[in-house]
């Protein structure tokens, strides 16, 4: 299975960098960025069509990385609560048990 995952993960980074390769091939012109203040920077089109999306991913994994964090304290107070219910429960099977007729 992680195999399987690799592979589509490498075919979607293929197809992706062919993409960004013939999108860059396509349109060589640079275009002139206009920012505040008489800001101006002359930037290739491929540059300003594909920094949106590195930022929007840069972000995004970021966004992501804070609930992954957050779901492995959870994981790991789980399974420290579940191992101590777990020594509980073998301190009772491990008890004697008393008939009190």
């Amino acid at each position: 299975f992680i195999k399987m995952k690799k592979l589509f993960y490498m075919i979607i980074f293929l197809v992706f960098a062919a993409f960004a390769f013939t999108l860059n091939l396509s349109n060589p012109e640079t275009i002139t960025v206009k920012y505040y203040f008489g800001i101006s920077f002359d930037l290739p089109l491929f540059v300003v069509l594909m920094a949106p999306f590195f930022i929007g991913m840069i972000l995004g994994v970021l966004v992501m990385s804070f609930s992954v964090m957050k779901n492995k304290r959870r994981v790991g107070a789980t399974k420290k609560a579940l191992s101590k219910v777990e020594k509980e429960v073998q301190n009772l099977r491990a008890m004697p048990i008393k008939d009190d007729v």
